[in-house]
C-alpha cells in the first residue's frame, strides 16, 4: 500500500479521559494531538497510525487495515507500546515525560507532557547558517 494521508481524530473527541483539541503534527508513522486531561492539564497524544499500512477516512475513528498489512501493523503496534513503556521510565529534564499510554480504536496512543514552543526541526532550521546545504540522501 502506498503512503496516504490519514484523517486525524476530530477536535473535541473524548478518548480515555482526554479531550482532543487539535492535530499539532503528523508524519508517515503517527499523528500528534494537543489534548487536555480531566484536570485541565495540556498533554500531547501521539497516535500510532502508519500511513503505509493503515487508512482512516474523515469521520472514522478506526483505521482500515488490509489483511496483508495486518501482521506488520501489529508488530509496529507492539513496538510502539513497548516504546511508550520504556519512555515512561525515563525522568530527565531534556526528555519529554510519558504520562500514560493506552489502546483504543484498534491502535495505541502515547500521552506525553505538552511542551509549548517550536519543534526540534524548526529549531535546527533556525540555527542552520544561511546558504548551508541540506543533508544529502
Amino acid at each position: 500500500m502506498a503512503a496516504q494521508n490519514n484523517a486525524p481524530l476530530p477536535d473535541g473527541l473524548e478518548i480515555a479521559g482526554y479531550r482532543i483539541v487539535k492535530k499539532i503534527a503528523s508524519g508517515g508513522f503517527s499523528i500528534v494531538y494537543l489534548a487536555y486531561d480531566a484536570d485541565g492539564n495540556a498533554v500531547a497524544i501521539k497516535e500510532y497510525l502508519p500511513s503505509s499500512l493503515a487508512l482512516r477516512q474523515e469521520g472514522e475513528l478506526v483505521p482500515a487495515i488490509a489483511p496483508a498489512n495486518l501482521p506488520v501493523f501489529r508488530i509496529g503496534l507492539k513496538c510502539f507500546f513497548e516504546e511508550g513503556r520504556a519512555l515512561a521510565r525515563i525522568s530527565h529534564p531534556n526528555v519529554v515525560s510519558v504520562v500514560n499510554f493506552f489502546r483504543a480504536n484498534e491502535t495505541v496512543y502515547m500521552v506525553m507532557a505538552y511542551e509549548s514552543g517550536r519543534s526540534l526541526q524548526d529549531h535546527i532550521l533556525r540555527q542552520r547558517p544561511r546558504g548551508a546545504l541540506a543533508d544529502a540522501d
